[in-house]
């Protein structure tokens, strides 16, 4: 898919220091890169460039190293005459997560309320096809224009000569004299009012991190593999390690128990054997 190159004046460069992060906000993603992208007026910087996001995987869009990216893409409708966006992508297909989060301009309209001018979609990459994807850690956040964000924008257009005659006869008059003085004429720029494209959105995509293992399971496998497990005697309530008493019973080894036993037994029989012959 061709895309039409966004305006990028040379004072909208911006040449990031080192350590620098591009984190902007939810409205000023909309209000200041995908509202003046909708109707192809100056970008504030080139930090978010056009790509066809349904034409390539998650993985192939990032650079190496980063784990995130924000870009522009056009959606395309699933049928000619529906109105759902196709989600095909790469080797998989985009699906929906969660609801969508409603994105307001911090500039209060006339009824004292804040405009509605974008809206957040966001949606997990899975392999193969709608009925038997399996999901991954990729994640892309969409950034669409609605309700006050598909207004008429202002942009700077060329105004051609029909217009500028149709406006002012001195200019006209100009243009019939000399064939400089009309190309100048011809080539500036007058204010007109564009519908954004609700075609345009920013994507912002990422791969989601790994929760970290828990410390305690940690110490739990690093017992696992060799480390000494402490042994409790219940009975002490202390460490089988420490020394005990010489009059606990844990001490009594157990060949001295046996013959304490067999002594006591035959002192027994000899006792029964005295009351019988009495």
């Amino acid at each position: 898919m061709a895309f039409p190159q966004p305006v990028v004046t040379a004072a909208s460069v911006t040449h990031a220091p080192a350590g620098f992060k591009f984190k902007p906000t939810d409205e000023e993603i909309v209000q200041h890169y995908l509202r003046p992208r909708a109707v192809n007026a100056p970008l504030p910087s080139s930090f978010i460039v056009d790509v066809d996001v349904l034409s390539h995987n998650p993985w192939e869009l990032l650079p190496e190293g980063s784990m995130e990216k924000y870009f522009f893409s056009q959606r395309v409708l699933k049928w000619p005459l529906g109105n759902q966006w196709n989600r095909a992508a790469g080797d998989g297909h985009w699906k929906t997560s969660g609801k969508d989060v409603p994105i307001f301009c911090s500039r209060i309209n006339n009824g004292g309320e804040p405009l509605m001018i974008g809206s957040k979609k966001t949606l997990v990459f899975y392999h193969g096809t709608t009925d038997f994807g399996e999901n991954t850690e990729w994640v892309m956040q969409e950034y669409s224009l609605v309700g006050a964000g598909l207004t008429p924008y202002r942009v700077m257009r060329p105004g051609g000569s029909n217009n500028f005659r149709e406006s002012s006869s001195a200019a006209a008059t100009i243009t019939e004299k000399n064939d400089n003085i009309s190309e100048a004429l011809n080539n500036a720029k007058v204010p007109v009012l564009v519908n954004p494209d609700e075609s345009w959105v920013v994507c912002h995509i990422y791969k989601k991190r790994k929760p970290r293992m828990p410390r305690v399971i940690a110490q739990v496998y690093n017992i696992a593999e060799g480390g000494k497990v402490p042994f409790y005697n219940f009975l002490e309530q202390g460490n089988s390690e420490e020394i005990t008493s010489p009059n606990s019973l844990t001490n009594i080894p157990l060949e001295n128990t046996k013959d304490d036993e067999e002594g006591s037994d035959r002192t027994n029989m000899k006792a029964n054997s005295k009351g019988v012959g009495k």
